[in-house]
């Protein structure tokens, strides 16, 4: 009788859920609504954790559980260690927080590593397979999920790679054809998803606020660990357009700081585009991210149109070749540290203009980002 139990493929390697839990950055936040979904991707958070000392000591105290392998036992030494030392006083019985401080952050990390190794295997194993726990614990909605079988690229995996909540144990597993021979399973057809995928308003009781929501799917965890690791910046964008000023001027340039570690890469990238110039070749359409404009000068933009809805921006191919011909190759490398500084601006609902080192850059403000449209050198 043929094998029909799902594999894993290769196992996920434990310094990719490591390297995931290093790049985040650390936002002390109130409660755990101040920052929802994507943004969690590139931000280390513990509601009620206020104190930049406190945070930066929990968070080593996660990595360390993560790095070492160690146990929650060990993981609530440490927490303890923290608290004490900062005398902090949390909600909710120590149980119960250090459980969900050490699960989801190490499952999070986890499903994120296993993401990419999906994404390096799909040209050999290009579907994937939803999988639960597989006992009384699951939730009915995520039982219902149970073997849904969908290419890699299906947006469904955008909301629904899990965890999908708190302390969800559901995962994914990644299929070849043969596998799915193997196994008599067959892809899972769009209109089975319809429901899954049609979300609803929850207002919040203590605000008032309307909150999107998925079925099945506990509030700011509808989105997918992996692909918003390696992609966060728009969602990231959209979220810090939201927060208020003053938690704006903290986070912003922890954002950019991250964006930053990515220079050389963009800088190479640059220098293709210039390559691909130089011997007539036709354009790709790809947009690189710049990074978020500055706190100040997005409030100015804010003050006239507050309906703006992200603080990043990027640049497409075609702006890029421009920017070499205008500004030359040097200049436009420089163009992140540029997109990223305060300066003086001029706003006309639609256009940010601002100057910097000599250089007029021109801004349009989008509904989901804002894109560089126009570059100068000027005299200052």
């Amino acid at each position: 009788m043929p094998d029909t139990t799902p594999q894993y493929g290769q196992l996920v390697k434990f310094d990719e859920a490591i390297s995931n839990l290093k790049s985040k950055v650390q936002i002390p936040t109130e409660s755990y609504k101040d920052l929802l979904g994507h943004i969690h991707a590139r931000a280390f958070t513990v509601a009620g954790a206020t104190k930049t000392e406190l945070l930066n000591d929990l968070y080593k105290a996660v990595l360390a559980a993560i790095e070492n392998g160690e146990t929650i036992t060990e993981f609530r030494a440490r927490f303890d260690k923290a608290v004490s030392k900062h005398g902090w006083s949390y909600n909710g019985k120590r149980g119960w927080r250090t459980q969900v401080i050490y699960q989801n952050n190490k499952n999070t990390a986890r499903a994120a590593g296993r993401w990419q190794q999906q994404e390096r295997l799909k040209h050999r194993r290009p579907y994937l397979l939803y999988l639960t726990a597989g006992d009384s614990r699951v939730r009915p909605q995520h039982n219902a999920w149970n073997y849904i079988l969908l290419p890699i690229e299906h947006n469904f995996w955008n909301t629904h790679y899990p965890p999908n909540g708190w302390n969800c144990r559901c995962k994914v597993v990644s299929l070849s054809d043969a596998d799915i021979k193997r196994m008599g399973l067959t892809v899972t057809p769009d209109s089975a998803l319809k429901n899954y995928q049609k979300p609803f308003t929850e207002v919040d009781p203590t605000t008032g606020e309307e909150l999107e929501r998925l079925p099945g799917i506990d509030l700011g965890w509808d989105y997918n660990p992996g692909l918003a690791w390696l992609g966060a910046d728009k969602a990231t964008g959209q979220m810090l357009a939201k927060l208020d000023h003053q938690i704006r001027e903290v986070a912003t340039p922890i954002f950019n700081n991250a964006i930053n570690e990515g220079q050389s890469y963009f800088k190479s990238q640059v220098a293709t585009i210039a390559a691909k110039q130089s011997l007539g070749k036709a354009e790709s359409g790809t947009k690189l991210t710049l990074g978020h404009l500055h706190p100040n000068l997005f409030k100015t933009v804010l003050d006239i149109a507050p309906e703006t809805k992200s603080t990043l921006v990027v640049i497409d191919e075609a702006m890029i070749k421009t920017a070499i011909q205008l500004i030359g190759f040097e200049q436009t490398t420089q163009l992140m540290k540029l997109i990223q500084t305060q300066a003086d601006s001029t706003f006309n609902q639609s256009v940010v203009q601002y100057v910097v080192n000599g250089i007029l850059i021109t801004v349009e403000v989008g509904s989901d980002m804002n894109r560089v449209v126009a570059v100068k050198q000027v005299d200052v």
